[in-house]
């Protein structure tokens, strides 16, 4: 791999790093806001209503956006790790 290729994929891997940190920021606030947005839940339940009650899709949403950023926090650190000379 020569030098110019290692920095055009230095480049293109700090861009996915800086959306990374921001989906890691910012993520969780997206189900949030579209459950408010679309008036669900009314109010936050508690286990056992919360069962009964659309509640559970906030947590749930909110909990698989975490996933994703950490996730996508991974690949990125084992991609930088990758093309270490």
């Amino acid at each position: 791999m020569t030098n110019i290729e290692r920095k055009q994929i230095s480049q293109r891997l700090a861009l996915f790093e800086r959306a990374a940190v921001l989906f890691e920021r910012f993520g969780p606030v997206v189900p949030v806001a579209i459950a408010f947005l679309n008036g669900w839940p009314t109010e936050v339940q508690l286990y056992p209503e919360w069962q009964l009650g659309e509640s559970w899709r906030l947590f749930l949403s909110a909990n698989l956006y975490w996933g994703a950023s950490y996730a996508l926090s991974r690949a990125v650190s084992f991609a930088q790790g990758s093309i270490v000379p």
